[in-house]
């Protein structure tokens, strides 16, 4: 009975001096972990104190007691709870080294890689902090918060690698940005805006068929990507796809009527596509000239070179040139006017609204059967001689826009000779005027 008294005290001593001589099975499911998990015992008993600290919040006391366990001998599960208890007090930067020496050592236990990926979340590095939370998973299982915390990371992660990406491309490291987008695509890769920012990175890079695949890519994963599909159809419009142009802004119009003005320029775009050079180019320029506006005609309207005319002016600076055909015929027509005293057309000067109203309503009388009703010219069948009067009609008459006041352009030049035609149309109702 004696010596069986003294082997009950000999591990009563024993006791205080160490904790439980194997590390738990199952402890918390969530940042700080035991230290001792995956640790083989026995353990000092100042761990048991510390981590007793540590779950109550007192990180100071948490961490003196852990030092204290790791004299003179550093211990492992000690360690840890130095790393756990210098996050929970705020200064995850003063772990990072620590975190370097253990995960350095060996295999690391769970609650090393959970700590240390809160130091680097923490320190403002959710990348590598995610990478450790995704080892730490694939050594524990049913462990749900650990996972929504790696969730949480790889969230972070990613928004930070784009960041970084941008940053890169910002300063022209393109290897350095496609590598960091790349990197948030692995972790993202159903996120339709990190392909859209892999889209842009590559845009300013100037690879303009790079970009292209990585905005289609960003709307073949969210069709609702309006801003990635806005970016397919301008990108689609500069490397002249003009089918994808199209069906990428019709869609786009069909949803938000912000975008009909792109896509009828899209439709144009692709109409014009296959013209002969003079005319698409013509119909393709910012600020058309009345040689350019003569050719369009002549190419639009081929009724008009078999017209019968009956005036005998002749623009002396429009004979020698290889579009006088076009010009002479629309000077014949008085669609364009020729000085009287110089006999100049002046085939090269822009096209200005006032000589765009004229030309277009004379061509709609022109073309217009004589019995066809022009409500929108009042009932006349003559252009109005003030200038004002003129732009007023052809305004009035759908032709060209209200705010169209200076030079005109080969799009909307185009879009109003396609009006004439259908005013001048039988089968067009005078509700259409």
């Amino acid at each position: 009975m004696i010596r069986f008294v003294r082997i009950l005290a000999a591990l009563g001593a024993l006791s205080v001096g160490l904790s439980c001589a194997s590390a738990p099975t199952s402890g918390p499911d969530a940042f700080p972990l035991d230290p001792r998990e995956g640790l083989a015992g026995p353990f000092p008993a100042q761990v048991e104190k510390g981590w007793s600290e540590l779950r109550q919040g007192k990180a100071a006391a948490a961490e003196a007691e852990f030092e204290a366990a790791s004299r003179p001998t550093p211990k492992i599960a000690a360690e840890i709870g130095r790393v756990e208890a210098l996050v929970v007090a705020d200064r995850p930067r003063d772990a990072l080294p620590l975190c370097r020496k253990l995960l350095s050592a060996g295999e690391p236990t769970v609650p090393l890689l959970v700590a240390c990926g809160e130091a680097h979340s923490r320190s403002g590095d959710p990348v590598v902090a995610h990478t450790l939370y995704r080892q730490a998973l694939a050594r524990a299982s049913n462990r749900p918060r650990l996972a929504a915390r790696a969730d949480e990371l790889r969230s972070s992660a990613r928004d930070w690698l784009v960041v970084a990406a941008r940053a890169a491309a910002q300063d022209e490291k393109w290897k350095e940005a496609r590598s960091e987008i790349a990197r948030a695509i692995e972790l993202a890769p159903d996120n339709s805006a990190v392909r859209r920012a892999a889209g842009e990175i590559e845009e300013a890079a100037g690879e303009a068929e790079k970009a292209l695949s990585r905005y289609r890519e960003a709307i073949e994963l969210d069709s609702k990507d309006h801003e990635a599909a806005e970016k397919v159809g301008e990108l689609a419009l500069a490397v002249k796809d003009y089918a994808l142009a199209v069906s990428i802004f019709d869609k786009l119009a069909g949803e938000d009527p912000r975008f009909a003005p792109r896509a009828e320029e899209a439709r144009h775009a692709f109409r014009v596509a296959n013209w002969p050079a003079p005319e698409r180019e013509a119909a393709q320029s910012l600020k058309l000239t009345r040689a350019g506006a003569a050719t369009l005609v002549w190419w639009m309207y081929p009724e008009i070179r078999e017209a019968r005319v009956s005036g005998g002016v002749i623009a002396s600076d429009a004979l020698s040139r290889r579009d006088s055909r076009a010009i002479t015929r629309a000077v014949a027509l008085g669609l364009l006017e020729v000085d009287r005293d110089t006999h100049r057309v002046n085939p090269a000067a822009h096209l200005g609204a006032v000589s765009a109203s004229r030309l277009l309503l004379r061509l709609l009388l022109v073309v217009a059967p004589a019995d066809r009703e022009l409500p929108c010219l009042g009932g006349s069948r003559r252009v109005p001689r003030a200038a004002a009067d003129s732009l007023a009609a052809a305004v009035g008459c759908g032709l060209l826009p209200e705010d169209e006041a200076g030079v005109i352009s080969g799009p909307v030049f185009t879009k109003a000779l396609d009006r004439v035609r259908a005013l001048a149309s039988p089968e067009s109702e005078p509700g259409e005027q």
